[in-house]
């Protein structure tokens, strides 16, 4: 069944733009007739135990509603919709689109609510139940956001099988190649990093916890060493089998030729059909090193699973491991 490309973007529009603009806007409607009822500084970070202990002027609140609430799902917005006008679609996209929105929700609403708390120069205490009942109606209404776009999941097609090539019994061969990181990649995984480090410099400014600002901290770098090291791989095949490894040593990816049932050039989606760049987990237990889009490797396991590479010249590396394989049969 042909997949209607047209209702994949508009449905996408609709959940990861409009309907995020509409709840950012109402929630900032809400706060700014509230303002008049607020004192001039109002509580705007709490501890763990709901105590207040970060203040900023009342109007900052909808501000920050309004570049957070509209910023981050413009973002998402913005990282898929160029793939999805070339005709990409699948199940990361549509998770792209509720997130959007279930973030919009999640922002306006737990802002929104601690705002409102406070008309009067109430008790700027935060109950458990607003930080509960926000996260709740973001994971609800991106649910609903889901829903709202259709079911169009990726299937990628092989674009051929090249013949073995010929090989003289014992006859040694090597076929190496890298592969870097795409500049959409880089964009997307710089931009996830960015965003780590922000988080952990905002704990350890706004918190006075060390154990929060230090496990923050660690999240942060941890995810600029995968970063780093997914980067940029160096891919080889010889008689040994399939081997990617990054250009740091580690993660390694290995299939020996005892293996391989099948090897195929195929051409990848590395949003479609992994969710993003880097090494990748999709489908049925599916493996993937997958730095760019376009033609790939992908060879199945004996297990049933599969392997991807983006690479250039798969060809050349899908029919010497064709041929490895069928030398080590014989």
């Amino acid at each position: 069944m042909a997949v209607d490309l047209a209702r994949v973007r508009s449905r996408f529009t609709l959940v990861a733009l409009i309907l995020p603009a509409i709840v950012v806007a109402a929630a900032v409607v809400i706060q700014a007739l509230a303002l008049p009822s607020l004192p001039g500084v109002v509580a705007t970070h709490w501890g763990f135990d709901g105590t207040p202990d970060g203040f900023s002027p009342a109007w900052t609140v909808p501000v920050f509603t309004a570049v957070l609430g509209l910023g981050l799902p413009a973002v998402l917005f913005g990282v898929a919709f160029r793939s999805l006008r070339r005709g990409e679609h699948g199940a990361a996209y549509r998770l792209l689109g509720a997130v959007a929105l279930g973030v919009a929700v999640l922002l306006s609403t737990l802002m929104t609510w601690t705002l409102v708390l406070q008309v009067g120069g109430a008790d700027a205490q935060l109950p458990a139940l607003v930080v509960v009942s926000s996260l709740l109606a973001g994971v609800a209404v991106g649910a609903v956001g889901w829903m709202l776009q259709p079911h169009a999941p990726w299937h990628p097609v092989a674009t051929h099988t090249p013949d073995a090539l010929p090989l003289a019994p014992g006859e040694r061969v090597l076929w190496t190649q890298a592969v870097t990181v795409a500049p959409a990649g880089r964009v997307v995984l710089a931009s996830a990093v960015a965003l780590t480090v922000a988080v952990a410099v905002m704990v350890a400014v706004l918190t006075a916890s060390t154990w929060a600002t230090l496990l923050a901290g660690a999240i942060a770098v941890l995810l600029a060493i995968m970063v780093v090291a997914s980067s940029r791989f160096h891919v080889r095949v010889d008689a040994d089998g399939l081997t990617a490894t990054s250009a740091v040593g580690w993660p390694r990816v290995a299939v020996p030729v005892a293996d391989i049932v099948s090897a195929e050039v195929v051409n990848v989606s590395p949003m479609a059909e992994f969710g993003g760049w880097g090494l990748r987990w999709g489908p049925g237990g599916s493996l993937g090193v997958v730095l760019r889009a376009g033609e790939g490797i992908r060879v199945q396991r004996t297990n049933g699973r599969s392997v991807t590479v983006t690479v250039d010249d798969a060809a050349t590396a899908t029919a010497l491991l064709a041929a490895l394989a069928a030398r080590r049969s014989a």
